[in-house]
């Protein structure tokens, strides 16, 4: 299906709508509005796990000078993936500096596993983030950080699925530091995939997303292996999400 096909579907008239973004605070500063209303799935569906265990240990928070927060996950021993919107501040219409960005790992209130301010990162080439509802910014929609400290030789790293190993109806793993729970780490594992667009691109989910979870990993489990299958990019009007497949990122990240 082309993307034009999918904003009609999703009512994509405009980025925040279709992004639900996630890099300002419970104020506006800094980003787009905040969202304080929360899917009701909370704790049944989506749960509270363990930052200090496999793999969830591997993900953490981007924390954005103070004006916010969004998910990232370890890709390689001093890189993290997370949403090219979430560092881009609306207020000032620029670019957060990389110093301002820290990247805290399995963050769960008051503990941590490993904190590393941000040196540099890249942006999507195809990501504008005054034209969010462009097919190549929503497919686009990732940043890659490079960390001071190699977090991830220390915690690990989560490898990339390939895209011949996600089907329709595929159980899949939403994880993010969500806005009803900013503080701890929360996963729903009762979503799946719904469907493919762009020539598999962008992936829809059943999954129930919030700010917060911008960045966050979707992950498969295969044979006691967790693989990276995509990031989230948004919530749509049907409570359902956009994931940014893992194929556009795959040549960004050496490692892999």
């Amino acid at each position: 299906m082309m993307l034009k096909q999918v904003c009609v579907l999703l009512l994509c008239s405009t980025g925040i709508q279709l992004n639900q973004m996630s890099h300002a605070a419970d104020t506006d500063k800094g980003g787009a509005a905040w969202q304080t209303v929360a899917p009701t799935n909370y704790p049944m569906q989506r749960k509270w796990v363990n930052s200090h265990e496999h793999p969830w240990q591997m993900i953490g928070r981007i924390n954005l000078a103070g004006r916010g927060h969004c998910t990232a996950t370890l890709v390689s021993s001093d890189q993290v993936l997370t949403s090219a919107h979430c560092l881009w501040n609306r207020e000032t219409d620029r670019w957060f500096p990389a110093q301002y960005i820290t990247f805290v790992a399995g963050a769960e209130q008051d503990s941590f596993q490993g904190v590393s301010n941000a040196t540099s990162y890249k942006i999507a080439p195809g990501f504008t983030p005054n034209r969010l509802n462009s097919t190549e910014s929503i497919k686009d929609d990732w940043a890659l950080l490079k960390l001071q400290k190699p977090l991830g030789a220390q915690l690990g790293y989560l490898t990339l699925t390939t895209e011949k190993s996600l089907k329709v109806g595929q159980k899949v793993f939403q994880a993010g530091y969500r806005a009803d729970r900013p503080y701890v780490l929360t996963v729903e594992s009762n979503c799946s995939i719904a469907e493919f667009y762009e020539n598999r691109s962008i992936i829809r989910t059943s999954c129930h997303t919030l700010s917060g979870d911008s960045g966050g990993p979707v992950l498969i489990k295969h044979n006691k292996q967790w693989k990276l299958a995509g990031i989230h990019r948004g919530r749509t009007d049907k409570n359902q999400s956009l994931v940014v497949s893992i194929k556009n990122v795959r040549s960004s990240i050496p490692t892999q």
